[in-house]
């Protein structure tokens, strides 16, 4: 049975406690070392040619090979052993194409532009691709933003997600048998190179997380009864790092149970109801939906054991999860852990992966499902991510927070890199063991400042729920 304890939850100034120069540095030898790697795997699969899609949504993958993301335009990366990339752009993303450390073929496709804009002095996208050696027998893997699987289509390997006049162009010049979805070389999570990453990567999710969860934690500590979501949602004090998601401040269960709702000018905080409170910066979202009491005795009526009876086992839930991870651990084992605890995941109000991969996008791929033999690596960047939602009478709990796996090498190096990082994590597990006590393996790097706290009173951040 969960018990409750207090924690001292300070919040700590963000310019005084993330020290920026320390953050590293993603140079030319990092991205041709990540596009080398890309083309060996490519290769080793038949592939003469990659063409990596991106767009405002769907940047991930070529920032991830190039510092560079789409921001209002489409964008193609193109990518062969014999030549060097070809980058091609729209009007506005050929200057911001600047931003890329090292030097590749930009090529200008005004029909990447928005509507309206000037057109008529860009090559067709066929003379493009042939200038980039693509030939009738080459072999392309397409890379979008997600792959399938046989139960969603008749031919998972050339199903292709991005806008269908960048295929039709390939389709006319190039074998449609040598067609193919490629977008597991990035994401799958035996072999794709965006999913086990490097210290560098790392370091920037801890960075993330630092901000996200302080920036959830100091909304919670300054809400006020009778303001308004969106008045709320000033507590984030968003700076300009670029986000992954919509920041979510929610009041009432009319406004939490869409999940995915954007703050209100009308609905105002009252006492006894579900709130939900998110933030999320690229590599980190932290949320946390709960009751917004401050004490027991506000707890109203009809939710009268929502501790006990709804909390407690999430909490649970939330331990085993946490405590199931390490290395060469199994999707399956991970989820069999929360299911231990939960029992029927739909009765719970349970509907998505309780978990998942995380990089830039928020959402990168899960290995977290029933029957998964995916295993769990060293460089993989993770999101604790239970979203229970069943409605009345608890109306629904979540809490998301991020980590890292790191095996011994990595977290020498961490230790010896970036101390300012290597300290805050210790100062979480260190919380998570002795107060929380959830007795995570070595290798489970906490990226959140508020890593699996569940606040019982939402209105009360330094009461938690410990093991």
């Amino acid at each position: 049975m969960s018990k409750i304890t207090e924690i001292e939850m300070k919040h700590q100034n963000l310019t005084d406690a993330i020290v920026y120069s320390s953050a590293p540095t993603l140079n030319e030898s990092v991205y041709q070392l990540r596009i080398k790697s890309l083309l060996q795997l490519a290769s080793s699969q038949g592939y003469t040619h990659l063409i990596i899609y991106g767009d405002r949504e769907h940047y991930s993958n070529i920032h991830f090979l190039t510092g560079y993301d789409p921001r209002f335009e489409e964008a193609l990366l193109i990518l062969s052993l014999e030549q060097e990339p070809t980058l091609i752009v729209g009007n506005e993303g050929l200057d911001y194409s600047t931003i890329i450390p090292f030097n590749l073929q930009k090529v200008l496709f005004q029909s990447f532009s928005l509507v309206g804009q000037p057109r008529g002095k860009s090559k067709s996208l066929r003379e493009i691709y042939q200038r980039a050696g693509i030939q009738k027998n080459s072999h392309i893997g397409i890379i979008g933003w997600k792959y399938f699987i046989p139960i969603e289509c008749t031919n998972p390997s050339q199903t292709f997600e991005i806008p269908y006049y960048i295929v039709q162009e390939l389709q006319n010049l190039v074998n449609c048998e040598n067609l193919k979805n490629a977008s597991d070389l990035m994401i799958h999570p035996d072999y794709g190179i965006r999913i086990s990453l490097d210290v560098k990567e790392l370091i920037f999710h801890e960075i993330a997380g630092t901000k996200a969860s302080r920036k959830v934690l100091q909304t919670l500590q300054n809400l006020q009864i009778g303001e308004s979501e969106i008045d709320a949602s000033q507590h984030l004090a968003i700076d300009g790092d670029p986000l992954s998601v919509h920041p979510n401040i929610n009041f009432g269960l009319e406004n939490v149970l869409p999940g995915l709702k954007s703050p209100t000018y009308q609905k105002k905080l009252e006492l006894g109801e579900i709130i939900t409170v998110g933030m999320g910066y690229r590599r980190a979202l932290v949320a946390r939906t709960g009751l917004y009491v401050r004490k027991k005795e506000e707890i109203p009526p009809a939710m009268e054991g929502i501790v006990e009876n709804f909390y407690a086992p999430y909490f649970k839930a939330l331990c085993n999860w946490y405590e199931a991870l390490h290395i060469g651990a199994l999707g399956d084992e991970v989820f069999q852990a929360v299911k231990k605890s939960i029992g029927d995941f739909k009765a719970f109000g349970i509907g998505l992966n309780p978990g998942h991969l995380t990089h830039t996008e928020e959402w990168t791929n899960s290995i977290f499902f029933q029957g998964s033999t995916h295993q769990i690596k060293s460089g993989m960047a993770l999101q604790c991510d239970i979203i229970a939602f069943p409605g009345e009478p608890y109306g629904g709990v979540h809490i998301e927070d991020g980590l890292f796996v790191a095996d011994e090498a990595t977290r020498e190096i961490i230790q010896v890199q970036y101390p300012d990082s290597w300290k805050r994590i210790e100062k979480r597990r260190k919380i998570m063991k002795e107060t929380l006590g959830i007795h995570i393996a070595d290798e489970v790097m906490p990226t959140s400042d508020i890593q699996a706290m569940l606040f019982p009173y939402m209105g009360n951040t330094k009461i938690v729920l410990k093991k």
